[in-house]
């Protein structure tokens, strides 16, 4: 009998072992995957990077040359010549596409980092200030619930400043008002957070995966270039933090932005 039950106690040593050697290696395979996707991630968005600069180049100078001899032409023609609405329109369509373009090239070059002391609340507050001006903006209320304990984080303050500008343009433009954007801030031991959320359409759950996607857009056709979201994908990365999204189809969208602490 003591060594049968010897046996068996071996037998589940060896069970035991067995389960923690199959768990670590289910943790190494999961982590392969990750590694392997962000990898695949990584030269796509290289690969559409090289294809943005090469086409927004090429479109850029004589987009310059069609853009300066209408606004020329504009301003020789007088206003109550039948041509002048044309021209207008001609110089509006043209600055949309130059609009475009300066994005292509935002995309395409190698994001890089000058990083100080920022104020995530000051920062938020400029950029709303800016953006409040906008028709998309009108009969929206902003909520702001703000982390009065939010340290200061490294970053740079301008390209943090585009992303958080690319989400709440976004959140405006998905919102049929009236309707609310809120915005709120917080921290953990490693980041700290900025969730922005809105009252709009959401977003399909087929499409939550390919939002980050360059090009890819869900708007109408003129509304939007797919570049922004991209960007900013970009953006925060190189600071090292993460942005995710959550969306319900009719009940709006939340995008949360994660800063390191310790940059």
């Amino acid at each position: 009998q003591d060594e049968i039950a010897s046996l068996e106690e071996s037998f589940n040593k060896m069970e035991e072992k067995l389960k923690e050697a199959h768990q670590a290696l289910e943790e190494k395979i999961q982590l392969l995957r990750e590694k392997q996707s962000q990898l695949l991630e990584a030269e796509k968005h290289a690969s559409i990077g090289v294809l943005a600069y090469g086409i927004a180049h090429e479109i850029n100078n004589p987009l310059t040359s069609v853009l300066t001899f209408s606004n020329l032409l504009l301003e020789q023609t007088p206003s109550s010549s039948p041509q002048y609405e044309q021209l207008k329109i001609i110089a509006r369509e043209t600055e949309k596409v130059r609009v475009i373009v300066k994005q292509l090239l935002q995309y395409s070059r190698e994001v890089t980092i000058a990083k100080g002391s920022v104020d995530l609340h000051d920062l938020v507050r400029e950029e709303l200030q800016t953006l409040r001006s906008q028709d998309v903006f009108q009969q929206i209320t902003i909520e702001e619930h703000f982390d009065p304990s939010l340290p200061l984080v490294a970053a740079d303050r301008l390209q943090l400043g585009q992303v958080i500008a690319n989400i709440l343009l976004n959140a405006a433009q998905a919102i049929t008002p009236p309707g609310v954007i809120k915005i709120t801030t917080n921290h953990d031991a490693e980041f700290v957070h900025i969730e922005i959320s809105d009252t709009g359409s959401g977003i399909q759950p087929e499409d939550l995966t390919k939002i980050f996607d360059p090009f890819f857009t869900t708007k109408p056709p003129g509304k939007g270039t797919g570049i922004g979201l991209a960007l900013s994908y970009n953006i925060v990365k190189k600071h090292g933090g993460t942005i995710r999204v959550a969306s319900e189809p009719g009940k709006g969208s939340q995008f949360t932005v994660s800063i390191p602490k310790n940059g």
